[in-house]
C-alpha cells in the first residue's frame, strides 16, 4: 500500500502494475511472490494459512480495493458470488472508488458488459446493486492492510515467530468425530452432530459464505442482533445456553460453556465417569435445539425452553430403555437415581 516506499518500488521495477496496483507476473516470477499474490486475491480460500488468517483489510477510500476480486462485501469475493456478471464484465480490474464514482446505481455509467444483459441477468445485477446500497468512500483515509494479532504495533518477525513457537491446544478431530457415533443414538441425530463439528450445517454464516444468502440476512433467526454462527446458536444464544445449564443442574455437574462447539462437546462428556450416557445426552441436546431453530424460522412454532430440557429428560430414559441399557450407580441403577424425578420408572 505504501506507494512511496521502497520496496513498493523494487517490485514495480521487478513486476509492473496493473489497475493502480502491483500485478502478479508471468509464470517466471518468484514462488514467493506469487504466494503473496494469493493471499491479497483471495486465491486458495478455503486453506488460506497461517498468515492470512491473521491479515485483515481496513478500507478507507477504497482506490487501493478491486471491486470484483478483493474480499470487502462479506468473506467472498465478488467474483465468486455473482460468477456469471464477473465473466460479462468488460472491466474485472476495476477498483471500487472507480465504480463507486461512475455511479452503481440504475442511473449510473458504472457497469460495462461485453453483451447486453437477459432477463434474469438483470435481476442478478439488482441483487449485487442491493448489496452496494449503503456502501460510501471515506475520503482522505487510505485503505490498508492490518496485522490481526497486534494492531497497534503492526506486524513483526519476531511477533510472527511467537504466533508460530507457541504451543497451541487442540482437540483431536477424529476423536470427537467418532464420538458422535453413538451405539443408543438414531443415526439422523448422530449425523446432525457430525455436521455440527465440521461446521457444515447450514446455519446462516455458512449459506453466506455459499453466495445463498446476503450479508445483511445472517443474523440469528432469534432477533438477538448477533450473526448466526454454530456456536452462538448451540452455545451461547441465552435461551439455548440455559438449556446446557439446567442439564448441569439436572445431572448434579458444574461448569462453563467454552466457545468452540468441539471443546464444548469433550468438556460435557467429561463431567463424570458415565461418559457414554452424557455423550447420548449431549447428542440429544443438539438435535432438539436444531429441530427448534428450524421450526422457529420455517413454521413459525415455539417451544419454551422447559419443555425442550422435559424432552431431554424423556427422549434419554427412553432410549436407554429401549435398548435395555442402565448405569450401575453402586446398588443402584444410574436411572433408578437420576430418571425418578420425571415419574417415568
Amino acid at each position: 500500500m505504501d506507494r512511496g516506499g521502497l520496496w513498493y518500488r523494487v517490485l514495480v521495477a521487478r513486476y509492473g502494475e496493473e489497475a493502480g496496483r502491483l500485478a502478479v507476473g508471468s509464470r517466471r516470477a518468484s514462488s514467493w511472490w506469487r504466494e503473496i499474490a494469493k493471499i491479497r486475491d483471495g486465491v486458495g480460500d478455503s486453506e488460506r494459512g497461517w498468515f492470512a488468517e491473521r491479515v485483515s483489510k481496513v478500507i478507507g477510500d477504497w482506490s487501493n480495493t478491486l471491486f470484483w476480486y478483493d474480499r470487502w462485501l462479506g468473506d467472498i469475493p465478488l467474483c465468486r458470488r455473482f460468477a456469471w456478471l464477473f465473466e460479462l464484465a468488460s472491466d474485472k480490474l476495476c477498483s471500487v472508488s472507480g465504480l463507486w464514482a461512475r455511479g452503481w446505481d440504475e442511473e449510473g455509467d458504472a457497469w460495462r458488459w461485453r453483451r447486453r444483459l437477459w432477463t434474469w441477468e438483470e435481476l442478478l445485477l439488482g441483487e449485487c446493486r442491493d448489496l452496494l446500497a449503503n456502501v460510501f468512500v471515506q475520503h482522505n483515509i487510505s485503505d490498508r492492510w492490518q496485522w490481526d494479532p497486534d494492531i497497534h504495533d503492526e506486524y513483526t518477525v519476531k511477533g510472527a515467530y511467537h504466533i508460530l513457537t507457541t504451543p497451541v491446544t487442540t482437540i483431536d478431530v477424529d476423536a470427537t468425530r467418532d464420538l458422535v457415533w453413538h451405539k443408543q443414538v438414531p443415526l439422523k441425530v448422530s449425523l446432525v452432530a457430525w455436521r455440527l463439528l465440521k461446521d457444515r450445517l447450514p446455519t446462516k454464516i455458512n449459506l453466506q459464505r455459499r453466495g445463498l444468502l446476503q450479508v445483511d440476512a445472517i443474523r440469528c433467526v432469534f432477533g438477538c442482533g448477533t450473526e448466526e454462527s454454530a456456536a452462538h446458536l448451540f452455545i451461547h444464544y441465552k435461551e439455548f445456553g440455559s438449556l446446557w445449564q439446567h442439564i448441569r443442574l439436572w445431572i448434579g455437574v458444574s461448569g462453563v460453556d467454552p466457545l468452540p462447539v468441539r471443546e464444548h462437546f469433550i468438556q460435557f462428556i467429561n463431567y463424570t465417569s458415565y461418559s457414554s450416557f452424557l455423550q447420548m445426552i449431549w447428542l440429544l441436546g443438539v438435535w432438539l435445539i436444531w429441530n427448534e431453530r428450524n421450526n422457529r424460522l420455517f413454521s413459525n412454532i415455539e417451544i419454551p425452553i422447559l419443555q425442550l430440557i422435559d424432552k431431554v429428560k424423556f427422549h434419554s430414559y427412553w432410549w436407554l430403555k429401549a435398548n435395555n441399557v442402565s448405569f450401575v450407580y453402586g446398588s443402584q441403577t444410574w436411572w433408578s437415581d437420576h430418571m425418578m424425578c420425571l415419574g417415568l420408572d
